[in-house]
């Protein structure tokens, strides 16, 4: 099945089935690489940053699974599981279209390829539709996510479970797009741009601030005292407080996947022998400020204060008078070369991830940082282009 794209929003976006357009060439081998995650870029690297990644193999092994989880060989639905293989890597297709990774596209085009596509009738269609708009938006604008967006999913059969698996899905093709990025950046060069992707406008949302959160689900959570044996195990593993947290009592209705997300997270947020680095926590402020997600950048911001962070920086992107080119601005006006330097790298993969390259690199060399704390930095940002959307898309954050 050849892919067919169509003029939308300045965008070329994948359809359904044939076409006479062309614009990206199906590499039925793109389907067939080894390593699925990292598709073969690792293997170009030069001998010494090669190392550097094979530094993290416990990072990239869960990265693997997480994908495997999402994305297998065969899948089997049902009542409660309604989402199927095609539904999922059409999806991650829209959503590595957005992100301009060209690899990425190809990866997932060609795995789609061999798939029969749903139905012609009135109500496939109309689920189809939601499934490609919600990916689209959850992938570029994710503030823009609200509860009456869910309920239309639930309207075209999604379950609960679907809607955290289908937001799983996207936040993790959000990252490891993010990931190749930063490969492609380490090669020395950017990924390949798709026509017609015009840069996303920057977030509106307003309310930053150092103050205590909470964070409440939209959709209904696993009640611990019904959950699975499994699903018990996963919570408890993941988190002492795991059971009493709304955000994993609600991502555990796909308990796999939940655990590889937790396992991600941890060997990124944890590496290294300084696990509350100040440059690691400033990385994950700026690209939650730039997602537009309050949550995540009050966590973040107070554990950079802890890390002895500069309260300026953190000012300068809470400020009351918000403007959504805050991150922007404040990395042109340090007088710190290292914090400007990377809240360059971060805006660059954050907002635009198929222009990283090596310039990005350079600057936070220069700036002082070590190979080690640059790859530090962006797999950060990769994370939180993951995390922000969960936070983000599945519930609200509000005062204590």
């Amino acid at each position: 099945m050849e892919q067919q794209r169509k003029a939308a929003h300045s965008g070329w976006y994948h359809e359904t089935q044939s076409s006479q357009y062309g614009h990206l060439p199906l590499d039925p081998h793109a389907a067939l690489v080894q390593d699925r995650f990292l598709l073969g870029l690792d293997m170009q690297l030069d001998p010494t940053l090669r190392q550097l990644l094979n530094e993290r193999q416990k990072l990239l092994r869960a990265s693997r699974a997480c994908y495997e989880v999402l994305f297998p060989e065969t899948l089997s639905v049902s009542r409660t599981e309604t989402l199927t293989l095609y539904d999922r890597l059409s999806s991650a297709l829209t959503v590595a279209q957005v992100t301009g990774i060209q690899s990425l596209c190809s990866h997932y085009a060609a795995r789609l390829a061999p798939l029969s596509s749903p139905d012609a009738s009135r109500e496939s269609n109309i689920r189809q539709t939601h499934i490609t708009q919600f990916a689209r938006l959850l992938a570029t604008q994710p503030t823009l996510i609200t509860p009456p967006m869910l309920e239309q999913l639930y309207s075209v059969g999604f379950s609960t479970r679907d809607i955290v698996t289908f937001t799983q899905l996207t936040g993790f093709v959000s990252y490891q797009a993010r990931v190749l990025a930063i490969l492609n950046g380490l090669r020395g060069r950017a990924a390949a741009v798709l026509p017609g992707f015009p840069a996303p406008e920057g977030c509106e949302q307003k309310g930053f601030s150092l103050a205590m959160l909470q964070w409440k689900s939209r959709l209904p959570e696993v009640a611990t005292e019904t959950a699975s044996k499994y699903q018990q195990d996963v919570l408890d593993l993941i988190a002492p407080d795991a059971r009493s947290s709304s955000f994993y009592t609600l991502l555990v209705h796909d308990a796999d996947a939940l655990s590889e997300f937790s396992a991600v997270f941890n060997h990124v947020m944890q590496a290294g022998e300084r696990p509350k680095a100040a440059w690691r926590e400033l990385s994950a402020v700026a690209t939650s400020q730039l997602n537009g997600c309050l949550y995540c950048a009050g966590i973040h911001g107070r554990l950079y204060l802890e890390a002895g962070g500069n309260e300026a920086i953190i000012n300068g992107l809470f400020e009351e008078n918000y403007r959504d080119d805050a991150v922007d601005a404040l990395s042109k006006t340090l007088s710190d070369r290292k914090e400007a330097a990377l809240l360059d790298a971060v805006i660059t993969l954050t907002r635009t991830p198929e222009r990283f390259d090596a310039r990005q690199l350079h600057g936070l060399s220069d700036a002082g940082y070590s190979a080690t704390q640059s790859l530090d930095i962006l797999l950060t940002a990769a994370l939180f282009s993951w995390s922000n959307r969960l936070i983000q898309t599945l519930g609200d954050t509000l005062n204590r």
